[in-house]
């Protein structure tokens, strides 16, 4: 046992060593504000559980903030962070009686409803041109681990959402090495771009998100598992 005991913290202290942190206790030194349509308001908040994290409420508006640093996958491919939501996107449609009613019922999957309390992108963009990304998200209706395409560049990947409790804080962990091999059928060493927003632009509304810590950590990577 404790030979085992031993092991275990030797591998957590070879993972430490090789984590590197991105976004901590709510500071964005090392990230850039980055803008679609409007302006999504992120506020530093305290919260009991996590400490200081970011608050986002998206007014039909989609920006968020981007860290462009090139991460080596062969030596960090795991993304890990927190989140939890507090309101799904939704709008507020009025009837031909001037009554308002609220609206949650939108295909996710298509243009006109690609919106989520929760967005976390990692990307390979090159100079110049069009990169690749893949899009994790909080869905309202889509099961998790489902994905699809918003076009030939862009993979979207739901990891929270379905039948989960809102304003509960998870942690979660994605390879991206495989998640890419998965959604584009190629193996990638490395990524130069990660950032998260909440949005609610494309049907017109209003969703509320709290981001936590994010960090990338060492684990065996797709090149390790080929030799």
């Amino acid at each position: 046992m404790k030979i085992l005991i031993a092991m275990a913290w030797a591998l957590l202290t070879v993972q430490m060593c090789f984590a590197k942190p991105l976004l901590i206790e709510g500071n964005l030194d090392n990230w850039g504000p980055i803008a679609f349509v409007g302006e999504t308001q992120y506020q530093p908040i305290m919260d009991m559980e996590q400490g200081v994290v970011l608050r986002a409420e998206s007014v039909k508006s989609a920006s968020g903030f981007e860290y462009k640093r090139t991460i080596n996958l062969n030596k960090t491919p795991v993304l890990q962070w927190q989140w939890t939501a507090e309101l799904t996107p939704y709008a507020m449609i009025m009837d031909s009686q001037g009554i308002e009613t609220k609206m949650n019922q939108f295909d996710e999957r298509e243009a006109q409803g690609n919106d989520f309390v929760l967005r976390v992108v990692v990307s390979r963009k090159p100079l110049f041109g069009a990169g690749k990304a893949i899009h994790y998200v909080w869905s309202h209706s889509q099961p998790i681990e489902s994905s699809w395409a918003l076009d030939a560049k862009n993979k979207v990947i739901v990891v929270s959402g379905e039948g989960q409790t809102t304003m509960k804080w998870q942690t979660l962990h994605r390879h991206i090495q495989k998640d890419w091999q998965a959604v584009f059928g190629e193996q990638i060493n490395d990524i130069n771009s990660i950032m998260f927003m909440t949005d609610s632009d494309a049907i017109g509304g209003h969703a509320v998100g709290y981001y936590g810590d994010m960090r990338t950590l060492a684990t065996k990577s797709m090149a390790e598992n080929d030799q």
